[in-house]
């Protein structure tokens, strides 16, 4: 059966070709594509901020790349990658359909293959070939906007992974893989807040009336 993780190996070498290519690579350019695309963000766990213009002058900035790439380091080993640009637009696009006033609140971005592999051994939560370990994934915290809201901005603008984690401290990981998106099944009923099982419930209901037209 053909998951998101069988996806992983093909997907992330036609990302990260942009990546590794990122000085001499031409911009992606878009008719609304703004002169400058600026991120605020924050880190959960080191409490770092960076305020960072990544986008300018119709291209992607090296030296940005590589400061983010510091930023979103896994903080366990203190090791880095480059970062997807595909992912920092993603993040852009986010933050101006939610129009928080909050920087982006990141609770895991870079991951290495040693980390990722502890975690996954912790909770049935995470993937054992993650995104983040190629730099293509970024979880963001409530701290930033409501985490429906990211969710649904993540979902509408239909770029990648979106999933909802409705624990007590709710997150919404998003990802430039394969086009896809879940609310993450293996959380128990008590770690839920009421108004995520009341989405829960409307997503239910909704997907039970969408007929094959609508498909």
């Amino acid at each position: 059966m053909t998951t998101r993780r069988t996806l992983i190996k093909t997907s992330a070498a036609a990302t990260l070709g942009l990546a590794t290519g990122l000085v001499s690579a031409p911009a992606i350019l878009r008719a609304d594509a703004p002169y400058k695309r600026t991120l605020r963000m924050q880190s959960l766990n080191s409490g770092e901020k960076l305020k960072i213009t990544y986008w300018a002058d119709g291209d992607y900035q090296k030296g940005a790349f590589q400061r983010l790439a510091w930023f979103m380091r896994d903080l366990r080993t203190n090791t880095t990658t480059e970062m997807s640009p595909a992912l920092m637009d993603l993040l852009w696009d986010i933050d101006q359909l939610t129009t928080s006033s909050a920087p982006i609140y990141i609770m895991s971005a870079f991951r290495s293959e040693r980390t990722n592999a502890w975690l996954a051994a912790q909770s049935t939560s995470v993937d054992p070939g993650s995104f983040h370990m190629r730099g293509m994934a970024i979880d963001i915290t409530q701290d930033f906007a409501r985490p429906d809201a990211v969710y649904k901005a993540a979902r509408k603008l239909n770029r990648g992974g979106a999933g909802y984690y409705p624990t007590r401290t709710p997150y919404v990981h998003v990802d430039v893989g394969p086009v896809d998106h879940w609310v993450h099944p293996a959380i128990g009923r008590r770690d839920r807040d009421a108004e995520y099982e009341a989405l829960l419930a409307a997503q239910a209901n909704a997907d039970a009336q969408t007929t094959p037209q609508d498909q």
